[in-house]
């Protein structure tokens, strides 16, 4: 049976319409969870819902309840309304939802507070066809999001790359794509192992939407990197923020679909948008060294934290044009040849663990006996006073660039 002409075709039509007919509560929303409709059928209706409506977008921790309970990822998989039983932690109650699809997109969602209420088979199809209603406003309101994000990223681009070198000619073009740029700014870069397949991109740009611990003004997907430009407040702990949609990022990545090999880093905080290209360029750096440096860099995720790696290319283009080479490193080298021996390998652990000898031969699995032993073979050999800081820094910067 075709009831579709009977179905309203306005939003808050559509889900009064839908909850009179299954007599419960309805909400639409878009695939991150804003508002889009509401019933005006306010009858037993229980805190998730309530907190949705006030805010006219789904709290984020009812968001986390329906992923970590598995609702959420049956809904992305699924053409059919799907039963969900109550979720006391979140304030949920019973639900029946239905994704609304065009293609293979999610376009949004609608939600009935069901409770006790016994919904027939007719009933359910009447959701089906109201999906599809609902479907044409989601559409509608996916492309107007799509093409302002167009205009939105092309400046963002230029912000980036530093050409844009007015002040004045910033915010006018903030004023035409409605972006606000007050606060502090930040560039966070995501760089992925593998091209990001659809599903992926999918997911991230769902969990950019729905993450709540900065505002994101903006974010491009190239081959196997994700851009975003973030803004907070001026009075918050940006860096802590931004480390923490980091990490909850790579987690809820990982939770949802299995994807672990991301690394998420950020650069410069920026007071104003004229310095971004510089927050850019640091977070590509910071990206740059971990890939050269994996190990000792493993938790790092900013520029200022690199440390004396900031400088390192710099350094070493120096050494490049003056011919430079560190004695002390081409003498223990050379013994190394003719003795078959490992005094590199062993002054390299021991200043990249901090002059520990405990640590450093514990990573080369021998003995600390046989490593101070080695060192006392490299200041016989070189001359070399370990325990001066000057020279430690020195040779640890070198190693660095003789690795």
């Amino acid at each position: 049976m075709n009831h579709t002409k009977e179905i309203p075709d306005s939003p808050e039509g559509l889900a009064d319409y839908i909850a009179d007919e299954l007599g419960c509560p309805v909400t639409i929303e878009d695939a991150n969870h804003r508002i889009l409709s509401y019933s005006k059928h306010e009858t037993n209706v229980d805190d998730a819902r309530t907190a949705t409506i006030m805010r006219r977008k789904v709290p984020e921790r009812v968001v986390n309840g329906l992923w970590k309970e598995g609702v959420m990822g049956e809904l992305f998989e699924s053409t059919s309304p799907v039963f969900v039983s109550p979720i006391p932690s979140i304030g949920l109650g019973n639900r029946i939802a239905i994704s609304v699809w065009k293609n293979k997109e999610v376009l949004g969602f609608i939600w009935a507070q069901t409770e006790e209420v016994k919904v027939s088979t007719e009933q359910l199809e009447k959701l089906r066809e109201a999906s599809r209603i609902a479907a044409r406003h989601l559409i509608k309101q996916r492309d107007r999001k799509r093409k302002n994000e167009e205009n939105v990223q092309e400046f963002i681009w230029q912000l980036f790359n530093g050409a844009i070198a007015s002040q004045t000619e910033i915010d006018k073009r903030a004023r035409q794509v409605d972006l606000s740029l007050k606060g502090h700014l930040c560039v966070v870069i995501f760089e992925f192992t593998e091209a990001i397949t659809p599903t992926v991109k999918r997911h991230a740009s769902y969990l950019t939407e729905t993450l709540h611990q900065t505002n994101i003004a903006g974010r491009m997907f190239d081959d196997n990197h994700l851009y975003l430009l973030t803004r907070t407040k001026e009075e918050t702990d940006t860096a802590t923020l931004t480390q923490t949609l980091i990490e909850d990022f790579t987690k809820k990545l990982k939770e949802r679909i299995g994807f672990e090999e991301v690394r998420g880093v950020y650069g410069k905080i920026c007071s104003t948008p004229k310095e971004l290209d510089i927050s850019y360029q640091q977070a590509l750096k910071v990206l740059e060294m971990k890939a050269q440096h994996p190990e000792p860099l493993k938790h790092t995720d900013n520029f200022q934290d690199l440390g004396v790696y900031q400088f390192l290319d710099e350094i070493a283009r120096l050494y490049e044009k003056e011919g430079f080479q560190n004695e002390t490193i081409q003498a223990i080298r050379t013994y190394d040849h003719k003795n078959n021996g490992h005094m590199l390998e062993t002054l390299r652990a021991f200043l990249s663990h901090n002059s520990n000898s405990h640590q450093a031969a514990k990573s080369l699995h021998i003995h600390t006996n046989t490593l101070l032993y080695r060192l006392k073979r490299i200041r016989d050999i070189t001359g070399a006073d370990l325990n001066d800081a000057n020279e430690k820094t020195k040779l640890f910067i070198d190693l660095l660039i003789d690795t």
